[in-house]
């Protein structure tokens, strides 16, 4: 995975604003009716869409109108693995408006901040949107698209450039095959023998959504990154994180997102502490001039966001010992719970972070 940086967040901004606002075919309301569709099985029950509500639509509506409005934010290798340590210590929790670092925003971890939220269509997430949705906060999470590109990308992209109606036939003979997923005991013996089942099985799974819209060029997002999913946050109490995940969703993968969630939270929980610094920086001229040409309202600033650096010698080590990998950060911060305040004492080093969680009750 490419690393990006602060100074990049802007550029990405301009180009998944340009694809959201794109009435085309490889624009984001076709990809959201095509992957996603009206009315995805996941949805049933979610307060969030009524049962008459288009939900691929909605989505790309809220998108259009919110990634260029967002203010953007660029979190560091030390505060994301320190917000992904504290995530474990929000259980429950009382989601306040002003828990926001913003109404409407947009925020690139400098690396992944949980494992297990990839799949074979992208790497683990790594950008977070954000913006008022339908009952309190939406919140979406995209990853990038891996590199090499999956085959299931190539597929859709060489299918896009046919006849709409000769796809489709196409697409009905590999499903009609019902051919069985490999697995040990019909594993192809080669790579040339498994490529055209393969191929077939991406076939069938996208019939589907041939029917209901026509392939997108790009078939991944052109921007680079993939939409993984979007959470409703709701203003009131999350007590125990449930998550409106697909029945048959795997325990690792409910682990995953749940960690991933809470992550989210404590990120911007710790965005209001003391002990994290924020400094603005801007695109580079060259892309601030290719942001213009996107769209000349675009804001091309960034906050970075880090730990600051209040450094503290423990009294049992030597002061020899700094500058060789011993360095201790010590700060402590309150976490606004629903009974408790929370005090987390955090120390940082080279090597990792442990915190430990000490609870007094509220006045």
């Amino acid at each position: 995975m490419v690393a990006v940086t602060a100074r990049d967040v802007p550029e990405i901004r301009a180009r998944m604003a340009e694809w959201a606002r794109d009435p085309g075919v490889d624009g984001a309301g076709n990809w959201f009716r095509f992957f996603v569709g009206p009315r995805p099985e996941d949805s049933a029950g979610e307060p969030a869409f009524p049962p008459l509500d288009d939900v691929g639509a909605t989505i790309a509506d809220t998108l259009a109108t919110q990634l260029p409005a967002a203010e953007l934010f660029y979190v560091s290798a030390d505060l994301t693995d320190l917000a992904s340590h504290a995530a474990t210590t929000l259980v429950d929790y009382r989601f306040h408006p002003e828990d926001l670092p913003a109404p409407v925003g947009l925020m690139v971890y400098e690396h992944p901040p949980v494992e297990g939220t990839a799949s074979a269509r992208h790497d683990a997430v790594s950008l977070v949107s954000w913006g008022p949705g339908r009952g309190g906060l939406w919140v979406q999470s995209w990853g990038t698209v891996p590199d090499p590109e999956p085959a299931a990308v190539e597929v859709g992209r060489r299918l896009a450039r046919l006849p709409r109606d000769y796809a489709l036939s196409r697409l009905r003979k590999a499903a009609a095959l019902n051919l069985p997923l490999p697995a040990p005991d019909n594993k192809p013996t080669s790579h040339e023998a498994a490529a055209d089942p393969g191929a077939r099985h991406i076939l069938a799974t996208f019939l589907r959504n041939a029917e209901r819209a026509p392939i997108p060029p790009s078939f991944a997002p052109p921007h680079g990154y993939e939409w993984c999913g979007l959470t409703p946050m709701l203003f009131t109490d999350i007590t125990g994180w449930p998550s409106a995940l697909a029945e048959g969703t795997s325990a690792a993968d409910i682990d995953a997102q749940i960690a991933l969630q809470r992550t989210i939270l404590a990120t911007w929980l710790l965005m209001g502490q003391t002990l994290v610094r924020s400094e603005r920086t801007s695109a580079p001229r060259p892309a601030r001039r290719r942001i213009e040409r996107y769209d000349p309202a675009l804001n091309t600033d960034v906050r970075m966001v880090d730990l600051r650096r209040a450094r503290t010698a423990p009294a049992d080590r030597p002061s020899g010992a700094f500058g060789k990998g011993t360095r201790e950060y010590r700060h402590s911060w309150i976490v606004r719970g629903l009974n408790r305040t929370s005090r987390l004492v955090g120390t940082l080093t080279r090597h990792g972070i442990s915190l430990t969680l000490r609870e007094s009750e509220r006045s």
